[in-house]
């Protein structure tokens, strides 16, 4: 009896061990990672900003690009989460388009590990610091839509020779794809069409939740 009682203190203090050293290495990783964030400029961000999608749009943007229609960001404790939960991945592309803009660390190549470490860190300050809707504005103003062009506004007017505001639905969704994959999803490609079709037809059956026409 008196050996197991020993065996269970062991035990207990080798996981109270454990878990103070995992906890002190998350926060030194939090650490780490806030040392590395871009402060995004919110005024830089609002003047790049040429387009306004509606409540309704950026439900439908964020069904097209991330497969769910809750736009607003999740901040999640786990930094695994952060890096890799698709809920919030509008706001690596911001950080991602930002620090493009205003910060020279492109020489470090996208794939190198200190860019992804920046890029993560950046899109957590832009996740509990920007407002999401901010973020959709910004990306559809900015991003590139294929067939060298960039902004949602020029997209609009080179593949439906009309303004944003009045795609239909259907024809705002063709768009959103191409943010996904301006290759893939170039509709004008013939050997495109089918596909395109048929994803876009997907999509706007699954707006019917939301309550777009």
């Amino acid at each position: 009896m008196k050996g197991q009682n020993v065996f269970i203190k062991i035990l207990k203090y080798f996981l109270i061990t454990i878990l103070s050293l995992v906890f002190l290495v998350y926060m030194a990783l939090n650490l780490f990672v806030k040392s590395k964030e871009v402060k995004v400029d919110k005024s830089k961000l609002i003047n790049d900003i040429t387009i306004s999608l509606s409540d309704e749009q950026i439900k439908i943007a964020c069904l097209a690009l991330y497969n769910h229609v809750n736009p607003e960001f999740h901040n999640y404790f786990f930094l695994i989460n952060d890096a890799f939960s698709t809920r919030n991945n509008i706001a690596l592309i911001t950080a991602n388009i930002y620090i493009g803009k205003y910060y020279d660390i492109r020489t470090l190549g996208n794939s190198s590990i200190e860019y992804q470490i920046i890029d993560l860190a950046t899109k957590r300050y832009v996740m509990k610091n920007i407002d999401y809707r901010l973020c959709y504005n910004y990306v559809f103003s900015n991003t590139y839509f294929g067939n060298q062009k960039y902004g949602l506004q020029n997209a609009s007017e080179f593949y439906y020779s009309k303004n944003y505001k009045e795609l239909t639905t259907k024809e705002f969704i063709s768009l959103c794809l191409l943010i996904s994959n301006p290759y893939m999803y170039n509709f004008l490609e013939e050997e495109n069409k089918i596909r395109c079709e048929e994803k876009v037809n997907e999509i706007y059956l699954r707006t019917k939740s939301i309550s777009c026409s």
